[in-house]
Formats: structure tokens, sequence, C-alpha cells
């Protein structure tokens, strides 16, 4: 009972948040969407404990509750606070927190759902506000490939529900590849790039960080392992994907095309643990995609700060930040490198486990899976020696990190240490040890 009270406390407060942010003063709204989420949060932790951290999954009518909505659904809600804080006056002062919530309790009925079905079309209403989003803001590339992405999930969840028997293959084969674009994985994240480019604004986050598309190809695994030759198909797109991206990213002068496609090898790193055979490398995944929500927005929030404050850099440029900004240097150093799963973070324990299981793709996937995060964790240095070292500028008060700023990064930063130190507090881990006692 307690589970199903705080799921449903858990969607209302996102709902309810939405209509009392657009009811709201505009110097107000940052705050108000704050407070939904951080009632949503509790709501996700009574969850976990109620549940033992997933480690007993409970099916409550329409919901599914196990160890992932408890792993995920904290990191997301978490994460729209901390973008929310590090958003400029602008982003939050709009109707952005609305937009950031409607699609956010979308996203988390999807996370709930027991049923596939309900999974499909949620991804897809999501998907499709996301494009109108898009759309308000000039994204013409993003809401072409969002429009494509909820197209085909309709496509499948009418399938699923005409012939469930006879079309299930073709259903999840929809949800597959409309999962990859969503993610920017297809067409090798052109449509994330054309929105990033204009900068790593909240508006152009929403739709580029991973916040959905992944539950679709967690419940496709099931059916999709039964398919090798698909499968296979599958794996060697994202391990050609994955380094390509990561070496991509390096070669970017614009911030906001190297940020996607950091994102873009990230996600396909996402895909290949959630689609593995294997519980291990499905766990790995789970965790990756958690920890990924949490690195990759601080990450590109931090980066949103840079460039509020001197516009979109060279990247040809040293930019010498560090001066006047040392806090915010700090805190894009430690979540880059938390983004790249170095020691002491918790994308580090994630991608330990799907190193493992990248054994099982033989030597030139684990080489390229290696090759990625390597390459990752190249481009995060390299971002920070041409934004914040160099020549120092002169001191300049509005180029300091604000308290509210400074929150947000401690919460973020915060977060990704502690799971990496302790690693047992993160409920897929607490789950996975459980049933290995039992």
């Amino acid at each position: 009972m307690i589970a199903l009270i705080g799921a449903g406390v858990w969607l209302a407060a996102l709902v309810i948040g939405g209509v009392i942010v657009l009811s709201t003063r505009k110097e107000e709204r940052r705050w108000a969407a704050v407070g939904s989420l951080s009632v949503a949060l509790v709501a996700t932790a009574s969850i976990g404990f109620a549940q033992s951290w997933g480690a007993r999954p409970l099916a409550i009518g329409p919901f599914w509750i196990d160890a992932v909505p408890t792993t995920v659904g904290p990191a997301m809600l978490l994460g729209a606070i901390v973008l929310l804080l590090l958003s400029g006056r602008a982003d939050a002062s709009g109707a952005q927190p609305a937009w950031l919530l409607a699609t956010l309790a979308l996203e988390s009925v999807a996370l709930l759902s027991g049923s596939f079905a309900l999974v499909l079309f949620a991804e897809a209403a999501a998907s499709g506000l996301l494009a109108v989003h898009a759309s308000r803001h000039g994204h013409r590339a993003h809401v072409a490939y969002l429009g494509v992405a909820a197209a085909a999930l309709v496509a499948a969840g009418a399938g699923r529900v005409a012939a469930p028997d006879i079309l299930e293959e073709v259903a999840v084969g929809l949800a597959v590849f409309a999962a990859l674009v969503r993610l920017g994985i297809l067409p090798f994240s052109t449509g994330m790039l054309a929105s990033l480019r204009r900068g790593p604004t909240a508006a152009t986050l929403l739709a580029s960080l991973p916040f959905g598309g992944v539950v679709l190809l967690i419940r496709s695994n099931a059916v999709l392992s039964e398919s090798g030759t698909a499968t296979g198909a599958i794996v060697a797109v994202l391990l050609v994907a994955a380094p390509l991206s990561a070496a991509l990213a390096i070669s970017q002068r614009n911030l906001g095309r190297s940020l996607g496609y950091m994102l873009s090898a990230t996600h396909a790193l996402i895909a290949l643990g959630v689609l593995d055979p294997s519980s291990n490398g499905v766990l790995g995944g789970e965790l990756l995609w958690a920890a990924a929500i949490l690195t990759a927005t601080g990450f590109c929030a931090a980066a949103n700060l840079v460039f509020l404050r001197i516009g979109s850099p060279d990247l040809d440029q040293h930019h010498g930040l560090h001066t006047n900004a040392p806090f915010l240097s700090l805190a894009f150093l430690v979540l880059g490198v938390g983004l790249a799963g170095a020691p002491g973070t918790v994308e580090f324990v994630a991608e330990d486990i799907l190193l493992n299981t990248a054994v099982g793709e033989g030597l030139v996937g684990m080489t390229l899976v290696v090759v990625t995060i390597a390459l990752i964790g190249f481009n995060v240095l390299r971002l920070q020696f041409r934004l914040f070292f160099g020549v120092s500028r002169p001191y300049r008060a509005y180029l300091a990190t604000k308290p509210r700023e400074r929150l947000g990064l401690v919460l973020v930063g915060a977060t990704v240490v502690l799971g990496g130190v302790a690693p047992s507090v993160l409920p897929l881990v607490w789950a996975a040890a459980s049933a290995a006692a039992h």
C-alpha cells in the first residue's frame, strides 16, 4: 500500500506541479517546480523503503515496481532539480519548468508501467511533447526526428494492442528504432546536434538528456534476446556509433556540438548494456542509465553556466575562466570525469560491470567500449583546459557562481561521488545483491 501511495504522489506531484508553475509569477516558477520535484523525490524514496529498495518486485494495478524505478526515478528527479537550479533566468521564468514537469510525468508513467503497450504510448506522448517544445524554439531538425520516434511508437503501440501475438516482434523492432532515434544514436545524433549547436540551455537539454527512451530498450530485451540475428545487428551498430561519436566530440569547435556527440556516445554505451542478454549486462546498463542522468545533466548544465557567462566559446582557444569561477571549474572537472567513469564516481561502478559483460562481445567489442570511455575522458579534459585555463580574464563579479548555482553543483557532485564511494546504497545494487544471496 505504501508503494502504491508513493507512486501516486510521485505522479501527482509532477502533474499538479506543472499547473502550479504556470499559475505562479515568473520569478517564482523555478522554485515552484523545484518544490514539486522535491515532493516527487521524497515519494520515490518512500517506494524504495517500502520495497526494500526493489529487492521484492511488486505488481500493483498498472504499476510494476522493482529496482529500476527506485534507482532511475530519484536520479531523474534530482537531475531535473539540478537542471532548474543551473538554468538561466530566461529559461527558469518562462514556461520551461512546466514543460520539464510534463515530460517527466510521462517518463515516470513509462518507468512505473507494468504494461508494454502503456510504456509505448507514454513514450510516444513524451516524444510528441518534446517535438512540440522543440518546434517552439525553432529546432526543426530535432522536431523531425522526435516526430519520427513518436510515430514509430504509436504504430508499435497500435500493433501491440491490435494483435499482440502476431505483431509482437514488429512492435519491439519499432520500439527499439524509436528509442535509438530519441537518444540521438541514430542517425548519429543529427537532431540533437542541431539543437545543442545553439547552446546547452535548459530548453535544448530537455530533449537531449537521457530522461526517456532507455526504458523501451529494457522492456524489449526479453523479446530481442530470442532473436540473435536482430540483437547482433543492433549491437554492431552501437559498437560503431559509440567510439565514432566520442571521436567526433573531440574534433568540434562548438561547445554544444561537442556535448551532443558525448551524449550520443554515452547513450550508445547505455543501450549496449540494457540490450545485453545477460543479467549482469542489463544491470550495468541500468546503473549506467541512472548514473548518466546525474553526471550528464550536471556536466551539461555546468557547461550552460559557461555559455551564460561568455556566450558560445570557440574551443580552439583558451578562455581562462578559472580565476573568476574556481568553484565552477572544479565542479565541471568532477562531473566531467564522473561522466567518463573515473574511479570514485557512480559511473565507474556501472562501467566496471559493463566492461565485464563486454568480454562476451569478443576482444573487438571490449576494445571499442574501452576506446569510447577513454575518448570521452580525453574530451572532458580538453574542454576543461579550453574553457577554464589560459590567460585569465580581468575579475568580473558576474562571472562568479551564484549561491543557487553552487547548491545545484554540490547536490549533483556529492551524489555522483557518494554513489561511487558507497555503491551499496544504490537500489539496483541492493536488489542484485539480494537476488544473488537467494
